[in-house]
């Protein structure tokens, strides 16, 4: 108890009632006034005093939301005079704020729309240039895929006489002297001592109207998975046929469970997004009759492609001969086996591709294909990442995040469509991004994505997906596990819910909660992912909202996301 003076009692007698029901008689005779040291006082004192020390603290609290309030409505004002002086401006016509900016609040340091302006005052200086199209070269193993490359990129000057002469001297020594031109592609060893393509091959060049990045895709069935990859970055393809006898049927015909690649790169490349396609037909020299035999693979190859979606106009057909080199870049010559060919080039063929429009102003997304280390990068405290801008632009200096894990770096330098030490890249562009990781740079793998700081992408693991599937050995059911690849992506995968069947003419409902799926069926399912993936709706990142299923080592079926489940 707290000591305090009690005061003068009088005499006279006082009752007390304590808790229960005892009463107490006390009587307390004071002669004179003394000081004595007795209890605190009672509890209604002590809130009172309670409260009366609170008061400095209340005022000091009222006094500070005071102020805050007063630097609110100061900014407020401020805000409106420059509104309201951005509209005077306007009205005696001069420009909002520079390069003709709609907004009356400057871009943040780290905000894309900064990066995008000042990447467009810098065009405004120094030319774009030619636009750039990324083409993925697709077609059964053996058709001649890496050899018609190969021979393109010589006769346009991309790689000098003196690297094809090694290269052609290296075939001979190991007896593969028929090689040498698609050695010129194929660089890795265990390609070079198999003689097939695995994984991308990437060459750059230019043509009178474009800048050309080219992607050529592994045609044997082990590495369809690499193929994706490609085709998920690319804008058109080229489709090389092998049209020697037989060649053309082991592309495409069916044995029992197994199809040729023709057949299902054809399938991939319509589900993924590209719907310009030119088919080369090789080996027609050393045929016979040529001109018959390119109507004979047309007349069985077009109506599969318009059955995968591929529109009329959309399809060109062509021969060439990378062996030989007639129709590549030249068109053949009087005496050539194809002399008898009216058609386009290769180059030309390239050249009619129609651009694809990428969204410059929109954030930031670029999927990443593959990714090199610090050691294998050849910098301290570094990672290179190879992919495609899907969105947005990004320049040297640009604070960016990639995801999945929130690892937020600094782009350090880019590579731009082959082109190093590019100040700036925008949507369209195939870029090596070199960004300043260090600890984190084993986080950093395919199927990434680097984005902004302030608007990224989400990793999730549910998603809804419309998807039309293909050839099924046994019907969908509920609980299927399949393998789901989402741009450079790809996870172990279940089918949680059966939606809705669809028309797949229409895209009418026709079914709600279907118990199974069949060969060629439109659907809504919910997938279940085992490992979380970044991913987009497709409405919103068209090449991040396309998925591909497959099965057992076959495609079974292609979709579009609809819905993506945050939580």
């Amino acid at each position: 108890a707290r000591p305090c003076r009690a005061r003068e009692a009088p005499s006279g007698r006082r009752r007390i009632t304590t808790m229960g029901t005892m009463m107490i008689t006390m009587s307390i005779t004071t002669t004179t006034t003394t000081t004595t040291t007795t209890t605190c006082p009672p509890r209604r004192n002590l809130l009172l005093l309670h409260k009366h020390h609170q008061k400095p603290k209340r005022k000091l609290l009222l006094l500070e939301q005071q102020k805050k309030q007063q630097q609110v409505t100061k900014v407020a004002k401020t805000k409106a005079a420059q509104q309201q002086a951005t509209v005077v401006k306007r009205k005696a016509g001069a420009p909002a704020t520079q390069h003709g900016a709609a907004t009356s609040k400057p871009a943040a340091a780290n905000d894309p729309r900064s990066d995008l302006s000042s990447i467009l005052r810098d065009l405004e200086v120094e030319p774009q240039g030619k636009p750039s199209l990324l083409l993925v070269v697709l077609g059964h193993v053996d058709a001649g895929k890496s050899t018609l490359m190969g021979r393109l990129v010589a006769e346009l000057g991309v790689v000098d006489s003196k690297e094809v002469r090694r290269r052609a001297h290296q075939a001979t020594q190991i007896g593969k002297g028929s090689f040498g031109w698609a050695w010129l592609m194929d660089e890795r060893p265990e390609e070079r001592e198999r003689g097939v393509t695995i994984d991308i091959a990437k060459r750059t060049f230019e043509t009178e109207a474009r800048q050309i990045t080219i992607l050529d895709a592994p045609g044997h069935r082990d590495f369809v998975t690499n193929a994706i990859s490609g085709i998920s970055q690319a804008d058109a393809a080229l489709l090389v046929v092998d049209g020697s006898s037989g060649g053309f049927e082991s592309g495409f015909d069916v044995r029992g469970k197994i199809s040729g690649q023709t057949r299902e790169h054809a399938q991939l490349a319509k589900g993924i997004g590209i719907d310009q396609l030119a088919v080369v037909v090789t080996k027609l020299d050393k045929h016979a009759a040529g001109a018959e035999r390119l109507a004979e693979i047309r007349g069985k190859l077009d109506p599969f492609l318009k059955s995968c979606g591929f529109k009329d106009g959309r399809i060109r057909w062509l021969c060439a001969s990378g062996t030989t080199g007639d129709n590549v870049v030249a068109k053949p010559s009087g005496g050539s086996a194809l002399s008898w060919f009216e058609g386009p080039t290769v180059v030309e063929a390239i050249d009619a591709f129609e651009m694809v429009e990428h969204k410059r102003d929109a954030p930031l997304r670029v999927p990443v294909f593959s990714s090199a280390g610090a050691k294998q990068g050849g910098g301290a405290g570094q990672v290179i990442v190879t992919g495609r801008l899907a969105t947005g632009c990004v320049r040297v200096g640009s604070q960016v995040s990639v995801m999945p894990g929130s690892l937020d770096t600094t782009v350090k330098s880019i590579s731009r469509n082959g082109h190093k030490d590019a100040g700036f890249a925008l949507a369209g562009d195939a870029v090596e991004l070199t960004l300043g990781l260090d600890e984190e740079a084993s986080c950093v793998s395919v199927g990434s994505v680097v984005c902004g700081p302030s608007d990224g992408i989400r990793a999730v693991e549910r998603i809804k997906a419309k998807i039309a599937t293909l050839e099924l050995e046994t019907p969908f059911t509920l609980g299927q596990s399949l393998v789901v690849h989402i741009h450079a992506a790809r996870a172990p995968a279940k089918v949680t819910k059966l939606l809705v069947l669809h028309d797949p003419k229409t895209g009418e409902d026709v079914k709600k909660r279907p118990r199974l799926l069949k060969s060629y069926q439109t659907a809504t399912v919910e997938i279940t992912m085992s490992d979380k993936v970044c991913v987009e709706k497709y409405e919103d990142f068209a090449s991040l909202g396309r998925l591909v299923l497959r099965l057992g080592g076959r495609t079974v079926g292609v979709g579009k996301v609809v819905k993506v489940y945050h939580t």
